[in-house]
């Protein structure tokens, strides 16, 4: 007489989902970061050099140490706390806007999808 045990893999599965999850939330947060800095205006290169990003895995990079604060496990989030960046971003009636941020992250889009599908849908770690 044959027998069949049953394993249950659902908390590590879940463990390498988020695992996985996190590897990607972090590369992809490293990505629109490097496109928004590649596309800000640069005149002190102080708003540049302020861009960063805080993922809720705990990984940072402020560049000069600017983004602070927690996020939510499965969240991250790329800015600046500079003072005149959304002056910058959306203008002021003085200056055209020069989008750097929402345009940063639009071109990010396929990069952050290719990311994420390469390691939730292969497993890549």
């Amino acid at each position: 007489m044959s027998s069949v045990r049953f394993v249950d893999n659902s908390e590590k599965v879940k463990k390498d989902v988020k695992r996985l999850r996190d590897i990607a939330l972090t590369e992809s947060a490293v990505a629109v970061q490097g496109n928004c800095v590649a596309l800000c205006p640069r005149e002190t290169g102080h708003l540049q050099g302020s861009i960063g990003y805080i993922t809720g895995t705990g990984a940072k990079e402020g560049g000069d140490g600017t983004i602070q604060g927690s996020v939510k496990e499965g969240e991250a989030v790329v800015g600046t706390n500079v003072e005149y960046a959304a002056h910058v971003e959306y203008g002021t009636k003085f200056k055209q806007a020069r989008s750097y941020m929402r345009a940063g992250f639009d071109k990010s889009i396929p990069i952050v999808a290719a990311i994420f599908k390469k390691h939730l849908q292969t497993g890549d770690k």
